[in-house]
């Protein structure tokens, strides 16, 4: 597997998760990277690249860090079916 096979939803649903964490009241909770890590067992880098690559197609933004960031719509959209339910 490489980037490549690390899909935008896959990305998106992966800051998804790590905001459910937070918003749960998790202090120590996982990073978008880790959630990728763990669910597709690539190495960190290659799923930070698949991160980089999903914030220039603008499905995710971020201030300081890209790790720490956060959906955009078109990001919430790709999760979304036609009924608003996640995917």
């Amino acid at each position: 597997m490489a980037t490549k096979d690390i899909s935008d939803g896959m990305v998106c649903k992966a800051y998804y998760l790590m905001q459910l964490q937070r918003d749960e009241g998790c202090i120590e909770y996982e990073y978008p990277y880790i959630i990728l890590m763990r669910l597709t067992g690539q190495p960190e880098k290659v799923c930070y690249r698949a991160m980089e690559r999903a914030a220039e197609r603008c499905y995710i933004d971020y201030g300081v860090s890209l790790r720490t960031g956060w959906l955009t719509k078109k990001g919430l959209d790709l999760l979304t079916d036609s009924e608003g339910r996640h995917k």
